[in-house]
């Protein structure tokens, strides 16, 4: 069984606040596994989650995701096999389509290509469908709603047809209906187990959803089963 996830003394801070500690970690794979992180607000769930994509550098150690460490000369091929859903909604968006967004989710699959293909446009409308945004295609961005641009965004990390994805609290600051529909979304993609999730969540419906966890305290991390 492939390498998820390893971590080798691992050491993170946010900011001046070092969150993370020599924390040593290793997580096989396996078709969908689910794996939730778990722990209070600031512990560095976040955090160790952008360290995975490369956002954000650690203080020291390694880390390595599918086999290769961020910033590695392989970790761009990497790259092209995750999506990625992050919890805060940037500021000052470009004015763009729903469309658009979502195919930004494509370029990673484009390598020497600079257009997108026949193929891509299917996994683009494949992908609109699946978060059930195929209805605003053609909506600029900025006029969605909160649970709406959450949609598009899961939207856009399935655009790419991942092997990986990694969610930070997607049911988060939505009402009561925009949680349900994005809980739902999840739970089916869960179900069908074509992709395995590193899941940041509160959420206990989600939580549930998970095959195993890597729990945070104060300057560690965990690997439990469920």
């Amino acid at each position: 069984m492939s390498t998820l996830l390893e971590t080798r003394e691992l050491s993170l801070a946010y900011g001046p606040r070092l969150v993370l500690k020599n924390t040593t970690l290793a997580l096989k794979g396996g078709r969908g596994r689910i794996v939730g992180l778990r722990g209070p607000n600031g512990a560095g769930k976040s955090t160790f989650l952008k360290a995975c994509l490369g956002l954000h550098a650690a203080q020291g150690g390694e880390l390595a995701l599918l086999g290769a460490r961020p910033g590695s000369p392989g970790f761009r091929a990497v790259l092209a096999d995750i999506g990625y859903l992050p919890q805060a909604r940037p500021a000052g968006q470009l004015r763009m389509t729903v469309a658009e967004v979502v195919e930004l989710g494509r370029y990673g699959r484009l390598r020497q290509r600079r257009r997108l293909n026949k193929e891509d446009r299917r996994a683009v409308d494949a992908a609109l469908e699946a978060a059930q945004v195929t209805g605003l295609r053609n909506r600029a961005i900025q006029e969605l709603s909160g649970g709406q641009y959450q949609r598009v965004s899961l939207a856009r990390a399935l655009a790419g047809e991942p092997k990986l994805l990694l969610l930070d609290e997607p049911s988060s600051h939505l009402d009561l209906a925009s949680r349900t529909t994005v809980v739902e979304l999840i739970t089916s993609l869960a179900r069908t187990r074509k992709a395995s999730m590193l899941l940041v969540s509160h959420d206990e419906e989600l939580l549930a959803l998970c095959d195993s966890f890597i729990d945070f305290f104060e300057h560690r991390a965990e690997l439990r089963d469920a």
